[in-house]
């Protein structure tokens, strides 16, 4: 039996894009091509990848081009390291997040105290584990940059201090579940990072790469070529083999068409 006509069709047009079709620009040349043309709108996104590999200028790149090239709101939150810090390391690789700012079309939630609260807190008189408040904080956190700002483009950065407080893959996976359920309903289109814990072909496969809709893993070898692969990403084509990429004055950039050998 047929599908059953809708008024687009027996008008001869095209039927509606639905919103997993419509794509982001990630703002980083090459990558947006492995993507087939960028990021799902409303898809939570989990950036993995060990230190120094340019997690946060990838995501940061994503947030400075839907705002300079789209007028879309975006927010960052930081886990790591405070607002001025971050602002002054991404104009060095030439993001003005201070422009994006008085114009309205950013925000920075400095949630660097998420990882600092101890593992046994209070909350008035009353102890709590510290490692599941800092969890409600950093939703609470979210779901108030979404109620105050309307963010279309958010970036969490990074999840590891907060997830790796929970010692076992049992415990940590409920926790990446309602953090990955909060960034989906704010209707934003979402990029996490957390820090890769495992290299190689034998390498751990971790709870939040399960949990986001799509895994896109940054390796930088001792000795070798920066690599980026697209382990996943629901709803689209993908380009799944490893290419090469640099890190130069203005973020980084991926050599779509070359190999990594």
């Amino acid at each position: 039996m047929s599908e059953p006509e809708t008024d687009n069709t027996r008008a001869g047009q095209p039927p509606p894009v639905s919103w997993s079709e419509v794509k982001l620009s990630t703002g980083t040349p090459g990558l947006d091509a492995m993507l087939n043309g960028g990021i799902s709108k409303g898809r939570v996104i989990l950036v993995l990848g060990g230190p120094g590999t340019g997690k946060t200028i990838l995501c940061s790149r994503y947030l400075y081009q839907g705002a300079k090239e789209k007028d879309e709101r975006g927010a960052y939150i930081g886990m790591n390291e405070p607002k001025s810090r971050f602002m002054g390391e991404m104009r060095s690789v030439g993001m003005d997040f201070g422009d994006l700012e008085r114009r309205k079309l950013f925000s920075y939630v400095d949630a660097t105290d998420v990882r600092r609260i101890p593992e046994q807190a209070r909350v008035g008189r009353i102890p709590v584990g510290g490692k599941e408040l800092g969890l409600v904080n950093l939703i609470d956190a979210v779901e108030t940059l979404v109620d105050d700002f309307s963010p279309q483009r958010i970036v969490v950065d990074s999840i590891s201090d907060l997830v790796f407080r929970f010692s076992t893959l049992e415990e940590r996976r409920p926790v990446v579940l309602d953090l990955v359920e909060s960034l989906q309903s704010s209707g934003a289109t979402c990029l996490m990072t957390s820090e890769v814990l495992s290299t190689g072909d034998e390498r751990t496969v971790q709870p939040e790469e399960y949990l986001a809709e799509g895994v896109i893993l940054l390796t930088a070898p001792k000795k070798g070529v920066r690599s980026v692969q697209i382990l996943k990403m629901r709803g689209s084509n993908m380009d799944t083999k490893a290419r090469p990429y640099t890190i130069g004055d203005s973020g980084l950039v991926v050599l779509s068409t070359e190999e990594v050998y």
